[in-house]
């Protein structure tokens, strides 16, 4: 496991790094090769967040939690990780077998009952011609965390509430 770790309003000691090369050590052994792991730690007033990125392939893991306690934000985020490569694993091997490096990346465990994933609910809209503006307020008025629309050059926008409070926009070409 390669560590990368960024601090901020937090002093890196080697405990910490210790600590961090322990808990995300455990996976490796989901893997045939070692990972890379860049890891954020922060202070948010009284709270430590810590942000696990761990790129695979053209994949990305990621997780990230706030606790007032760094190791437990630390234990939380590599649950998370753990639970994302063991939920997904199988369907990311047989989907994305054809691109680079991914195939032969997880090593051969037994295949989990298969889940079904299907939709709850479908809704259709059309997507109405909006300025960014316009979409945060319908956004506001929904009560949503996301909303959808066409820009001025008729491209599929999408914003959405951040975890800060603020908005973000994804933008299509």
């Amino acid at each position: 496991m390669q560590l990368d770790i960024r601090t901020k309003g937090i002093k890196q000691t080697d405990e910490i790094k210790a600590y961090l090369m322990k808990k995300l050590s455990k996976l490796d052994r989901f893997t045939t090769r070692p990972l890379d792991a860049k890891v954020m730690l922060k202070t948010e007033g009284k709270q430590v967040k810590v942000e696990i990125t761990i790129p695979v392939g053209p994949l990305i893991l990621r997780a990230e939690e706030v606790n007032q306690e760094l190791f437990v934000a630390v234990d939380k985020c590599v649950d998370k990780l753990e639970k994302q490569i063991k939920s997904n694993k199988h369907k990311l091997v047989r989907s994305l077998q054809d691109k680079a490096g991914i195939s032969g990346l997880f090593v051969d465990t037994p295949e989990p009952k298969e889940m079904v994933n299907s939709a709850v609910k479908i809704k259709q809209y059309k997507l109405e011609i909006m300025t960014f503006d316009e979409a945060v307020t319908q956004l506001e008025l929904l009560d949503h965390s996301f909303y959808a629309y066409k820009n001025e050059k008729e491209e599929v926008c999408i914003v959405y509430l951040r975890r800060d409070g603020e908005y973000g926009l994804i933008e299509t070409f």
